[in-house]
């Protein structure tokens, strides 16, 4: 074949298949068990969609995802005996007697947007002044024999870059820090939390509304002529006091280890879920919240090492009476709780209905799909349906007289093939060539 050749047979098999059209071809296939199973097809789609789509997950409604706020407020105070002293205190003046601790003084800060933070555990140094002084944690000072070995840097493990000068007495390079600089008993910290909060409660209010549902729709998680000052939420079911002790949200925790006093020694972040799931064609009745919590710092599959809990240091500061700032470092441990609105409501919608019966109209085509794959592929006379679904019909053919017989295989768009007689012979329902349609 030459050039020209093979570039005429390219053009003819693009043309042919850019410019040709498929129509279907309606075969009636007078077979019980493919009627059967083309019905049983429809009856799963159908009871799919109905049963499942429209009525178990009201695909009938329109939704929206629950619009609200969130309001905290705690309450609680603990007594702290210091009689021989506070160990958690590093360069302070020493305390002999009570300390109490209220929420003003463990809640850091006073107010957070959906959460809030309650110190259990701290390590305070008293009375930093800016200067140059040593590293006090021998794991963050830096090793020295002389100036050389302490060259001014920025540092990301200690706490001031140093300065040049190696302190002859501890080997160690001099910093410009905060002195004296924060050195850590863990041994003391660990030995377990310092305020015990599992009696403190926290108010929670939580106001939610579907607009776009209903404009006029508002509900809250409590009463407003209810009592909240004589209620407390002990897990007991009363889902509009929302008043809860801190030792029962962590109680709520679905995952281990959730023992108040572990979590509140060296920290953690808890998540409390409140979910409303809101049927607006229904009544306020069944509208109402469900409680949930779990944490976010660890997980089952975390180990004895990895870092779980919940830190940040923060300062108070402060001047003498010559003018010379100061500051309280606090590194404060503590349980942060991120309280999370979720949920949606529902409300009848002829839109989403109509569009509900329209996918299940169309989803009934794949149920002639799956018919025709297993009359084209799997029966035992599959052939023989495969010649009388599809034909070719050549129209570009220069034939004279009255055009001839344009169709390649056989003359009918619409014709019925009978597969439940007895006996071989031809399985067309008209006549020999079956046609069915009135020429």
């Amino acid at each position: 074949m030459g050039p020209k050749q093979k570039c005429e047979w390219a053009w003819n098999v693009f043309v042919t298949a850019a410019f040709e059209y498929d129509t279907p071809k309606i075969v009636h296939i007078q077979n019980k068990k493919v009627g059967v199973l083309y019905r049983l097809f429809q009856l799963g789609i159908v009871g799919f969609m109905i049963g499942y789509s429209i009525i178990y997950s009201k695909g009938y409604q329109n939704t929206q995802t629950v619009i609200g706020a969130v309001t905290t407020k705690l309450k609680g105070v603990q007594y702290y005996n210091a009689t021989g002293g506070v160990p958690f205190l590093q360069n302070c003046a020493a305390i002999n007697g009570p300390l109490v601790f209220d929420p003003a003084d463990y809640v850091v800060p006073p107010e957070q947007p959906n959460s809030f933070f309650v110190m259990t555990n701290m390590w305070v140094t008293c009375s930093q002044t800016y200067g140059t002084c040593v590293e006090q944690d021998p794991s963050l000072a830096s090793k020295c024999s002389g100036p050389a070995d302490c060259t001014p840097q920025s540092t990301i493990k200690g706490n001031g870059p140093t300065t040049g000068v190696c302190n002859n007495q501890t080997h160690t390079c001099d910093v410009y820090a905060w002195c004296p600089t924060e050195y850590e008993i863990t041994k003391i910290t660990y030995m377990g939390p310092k305020i015990n909060a599992e009696n403190f409660t926290v108010l929670i209010k939580n106001t939610l509304e579907f607009p776009n549902l209903d404009p006029d729709f508002f509900k809250k998680n409590y009463i407003s002529n209810g009592d909240l000052a004589n209620c407390t939420n002990s897990l007991s079911g009363n889902n509009y006091c929302p008043i809860f002790k801190l030792a029962d949200i962590v109680n709520m925790i679905s995952q281990a280890p959730k023992n108040f006093s572990n979590l509140a020694t060296k920290g953690a972040v808890v998540v409390l879920t409140i979910r409303w799931d809101c049927d607006l064609d229904m009544s306020l009745d069944h509208c109402n919240p469900r409680y949930s919590a779990r944490r976010l710092d660890t997980t089952p599959l975390d180990t004895a090492n990895s870092s779980g809990g919940f830190n940040f240091r923060f300062a108070k500061y402060w001047y003498d009476s010559n003018g010379v700032q100061y500051r309280t470092l606090v590194k404060a441990y503590g349980i942060l709780f991120i309280v999370e609105l979720v949920g949606q409501g529902g409300k009848f919608s002829f839109t989403a209905m109509i569009v509900k019966l329209g996918s299940t109209i169309a989803l009934l085509g794949i149920a002639a799909v799956l018919s025709d794959m297993v009359v084209l592929y799997i029966l035992q006379k599959r052939h023989l349906y495969y010649r009388q679904k599809y034909q070719m019909v050549n129209d570009e053919d220069d034939g004279g007289g009255d055009g001839g017989n344009i169709l390649h295989n056989s003359e009918e768009k619409h014709q019925v093939v009978n597969d439940d007689r007895g006996g071989g012979g031809n399985l067309l329902n008209n006549d020999e060539e079956g046609p069915l349609l009135n020429k």
